[in-house]
């Protein structure tokens, strides 16, 4: 058997549902089950991203377009701007102009990978216009084809897009018009069949077919995907005898809106229709409970939180020292967003520090809230105690959270999914003061045990709380709170989590027709 992991996309700042995607595709190696992450979305870079965050995995990893390509496995070599590579080309490198150019004026420039391998060689015709870019796999091989023309309104656009074999030749071929629309995708297979789409998420369901076509083979699919139409017809998978799909729900809401639809975000065909999927997996037993209510078919809903801790962990845990702190010190791990509300968790803190000067915030991540957030601190003259750390630095903030030289972490969110960011609080003995929010939370937080919950939007009192534990100067009621984040370190550890996958493969494998 074999476990496929559909996700998105991998960048350089990781998405906690990116993160929780490998923490899976890590457990299930653990467990000696062959898995693999394969993205659903093209970006040059994908592969790049994914070895920087988990380099441990790279061989793990695959793009859709890799199956249709036939370059899943590609021996690796490192490709370097050097003159010996634009000679190959025909150009001459200019080295000191950042470019290398030919006999008739044409030239070429280039970006790299930040770790100085070529990424893409742009080519220029002597008016200077760019006529191509050609894009380097990162293992090293000319993976990508780009033409461009200029449209009516000047722009310049990509009008075809060629992805190619290891060996040149061309397979996969999209075509675009010149307001920026895919016309069609052609793919040419290796043995010289030519196929035709309209639509990237017909070209997605082939190669899924395409990967799964071995029937002596069993595979346990999970798509970690949120876009209706893309799930909708992933559901042709689960036709195949040899396919488990199951779609995993991350942060949605499911409540009763003004306009009376029962779907506030998020996930509302997979939910509406989950007798088209083997199941629908969620991560908390409130999330689970919100959905049974709506749902004809409840025998397929699945409760597996998406973080667990390994002996490591908690060996890592056990270590950490509550002097060793650094104290006042509250932190906020989250992207910048009016999702997150952290201008909410800034104002309480200004209140609060003007009680206890003592207190101050490290607000690490990045997004398109962060001039907001400046302007809210300049204003209130908080600069000295008030930071934005960013997200560049994710080896500081992962020391300052997991290493635990925070006291207390906070999460103003409207609402979440299973947040990654409160199991590496806990994992540092770092407590939490959370929105008592749809979902996660209360998953995790047990109110005056090991963090608080309070009402969602209550900043007075959240103001008013980080005043109380932070005036006392013994911090009893804090140090109690982080003595008690082993429970969760408990009820999280990885037997007991890996139990339930295990459980669910082997359920949904005991039938030889298990499919709906």
């Amino acid at each position: 058997m074999q476990a496929v992991f559909l996700n998105t996309f991998y960048a350089e700042n990781l998405s906690g549902a990116s993160y929780a995607v490998n923490k899976r595709l890590e457990l299930f190696l653990r467990h000696q089950v062959v898995a693999k992450v394969m993205t659903t979305k093209f970006y040059l870079t994908n592969r790049y991203f994914f070895e920087k965050h988990f380099p441990n995995q790279k061989s793990s990893f695959l793009e859709f377009i890799d199956v249709l390509t036939s370059t899943i496995q590609v021996p690796e070599k490192k490709v370097l701007v050097d003159e010996n590579f634009f000679n190959k080309l025909g150009f001459l490198l200019k080295k000191n102009e950042h470019k290398a150019i030919d006999r008739r004026s044409n030239y070429v420039t280039w970006t790299t990978y930040p770790d100085g391998r070529i990424l893409e060689v742009s080519y220029h015709n002597r008016e200077g216009e760019i006529v191509r870019i050609d894009g380097y796999d990162y293992r090293g091989f000319l993976s990508v084809k780009s033409y461009y023309e200029i449209n009516k309104d000047n722009h310049l656009c990509m009008t075809r897009r060629e992805h190619l074999n290891q060996y040149g030749q061309t397979m996969l071929t999209y075509y675009f018009t010149l307001e920026k629309k895919l016309r069609k995708i052609i793919w040419q297979t290796d043995r010289g069949f030519i196929y035709t789409f309209n639509s990237e998420d017909d070209l997605l369901i082939t190669a899924l077919k395409q990967y799964t076509k071995e029937k002596s083979e069993k595979y346990f699919v999970v798509a970690d995907l949120f876009i209706t139409e893309t799930l909708a017809k992933l559901a042709k998978l689960n036709e195949q005898n040899n396919v488990a799909l199951f779609v995993q729900l991350h942060n949605i809401q499911f409540k009763e809106t003004q306009e009376n639809d029962p779907i506030r975000i998020g996930y509302s065909y997979p939910i509406l229709n989950n007798n088209y999927y083997n199941g629908l997996i969620v991560l908390t037993d409130r999330q689970k409970k919100d959905i049974d209510s709506v749902v004809e078919n409840q025998n397929n809903i699945y409760t597996i939180p998406e973080n667990w801790f390994s002996s490591q962990d908690v060996k890592r845990h056990r270590l950490v020292k509550w002097d060793d702190k650094e104290d006042g010190l509250v932190i906020i791990s989250a992207r910048l967003d009016k999702v997150k509300q952290i201008d909410q968790a800034i104002k309480s803190v200004i209140f609060a520090h003007s009680r206890v000067p003592k207190i101050h915030l490290e607000i690490w991540g990045s997004g398109p809230e962060k001039e907001e957030l400046e302007k809210i601190i300049q204003q209130e003259d908080a600069e000295d105690y008030i930071f934005l750390k960013g997200s560049l630095d994710n080896k500081s903030m992962k020391k300052r959270l997991w290493l635990s030289e925070a006291q207390l972490h906070l999460l103003t969110s409207k609402n979440e999914g299973l947040p990654m960011v409160l199991f590496e609080s806990q994992l540092g003995q770092t407590p939490s003061i959370c929105y008592d929010i749809d979902y996660g939370p209360d998953a995790i937080i047990i109110n005056r045990v090991n963090g608080d919950l309070i009402a969602a939007n209550d900043t007075k009192y959240l103001a008013m709380r980080l005043e109380d534990l932070f005036k006392d100067d013994e911090q009893g009621i804090l140090r109690h709170y982080a003595f008690n984040t082993r429970a969760t370190i408990d009820k999280y550890n990885e037997s007991s989590i890996w139990l339930l996958w295990k459980n669910l493969m082997e359920q949904t494998f005991k039938h030889e027709n298990y499919n709906y």
